[in-house]
């Protein structure tokens, strides 16, 4: 059975428990201020060997890595520019993960076999403290199956991950409810990889123009960083985007239909669920409705387009992802 440790604060006695095991080589779910990572020693092989086991992570997506300030960052790469600093003066901690040439410190297998390593330092206490408790980086994506939804809660880590993980640390809801914005400093310009709470205008004020990377990596093909794969952030149900205030049929099968700003009228066998239109509430909560809606069984979402604009930049990106077919 999954352990589970609730977690009030950084000087919980369930942090030293935890850096125990991730000393050990385990692996420890724990919460940031996005969402829920797995956590293992990030300078360890064979410990983020068993994240990408518990996950089915491809080896070409490398993983984050979490520090508690600039100087063990400094660590890890082997140069750190001007703007990376300036950067993290403004943003850490914080939801800001930042690319830059690895040193020969970094496994290969958290860089994916690449040149660069992602770096972040996590504005939540807990995460925080325990990276402190174990003396070293941790290697943390999020704390789900590869592909599928990311965990906002600790209920959703091991309904995801079940036995794979040997503690899970609860600290309840996650406040920003969506993942780090990545920015690539290894390149000529910066660089957006995956857009986040951070946005290109807060960027764009501390270090000039970014550019913004809009692709998507197919199956097979290495990742600069996580997040970039063509189907990504996926409920169980089929999600599909649909034009603010579309008609919907009668449904055969059991369908959700999520709208921003005002609830069109539905058919009686479909649920309505509204959510206001603004874009920081919406990322909040995306992850969490659609765990609730997959728990309910049903087997369709229908989710209105998000607007245009920077504002829903980071939800567009997810729903983008989330919604892509799948390959076979």
């Amino acid at each position: 059975m999954t352990r589970f440790l609730q977690i009030r604060g950084a000087d919980d006695s369930a942090i030293s428990e935890a850096a125990t095991i991730l000393a050990a080589g385990g692996l420890v779910a724990f919460p940031t201020e996005t969402v829920y990572g797995l956590g293992a020693d990030g300078l360890n092989p064979e410990a983020v060997a068993k994240i990408y086991a518990a996950k089915g992570r491809p080896a070409t997506n490398p993983v984050i890595l979490h520090v508690d300030n600039v100087a063990s960052a400094k660590a890890l790469v082997s140069h750190w520019p001007e703007a990376a600093q300036r950067l993290a003066d403004r943003f850490w901690p914080g939801p800001l993960t930042l690319v830059l040439p690895a040193s020969e410190t970094v496994p290969s297998i958290v860089r994916a076999g690449g040149p660069s390593v992602a770096l972040r330092c996590p504005a939540h206490r807990v995460a925080l403290a325990l990276i402190r408790a174990v003396g070293r980086p941790l290697a943390a994506p999020s704390a789900n199956r590869s592909q599928h939804l990311s965990p906002t809660r600790a209920e959703h880590v091991a309904s995801s991950l079940g036995e794979a993980v040997d503690l899970i640390l609860d600290g309840g809801a996650t406040e920003a409810g969506l993942e780090s914005t990545i920015l690539d400093l290894s390149g000529a310009r910066p660089r957006i990889l995956r857009p986040g709470p951070i946005t290109p205008a807060d960027l764009a004020a501390i270090v000039g123009s970014v550019d913004l990377w809009e692709g998507a990596v197919r199956a097979g093909e290495r990742q600069a960083a996580p997040g970039m794969a063509e189907r990504h952030y996926a409920p169980r149900a089929r999600l599909d985007l649909v034009t603010p205030g579309s008609a919907v049929a009668v449904p055969s099968e059991r369908v959700a239909y999520v709208a921003l700003g005002r609830l069109p009228a539905l058919p009686d066998q479909v649920r309505g669920v509204l959510l206001p239109l603004d874009a920081e509430i919406v990322g909040a909560r995306l992850y969490a409705l659609l765990h609730e809606l997959d728990d309910a069984g049903f087997e369709r979402v229908m989710m209105e387009r998000p607007p245009e604009g920077e504002a829903w930049m980071a939800v567009r990106d997810r729903l983008r992802r989330a919604s892509a077919k799948e390959m076979g």
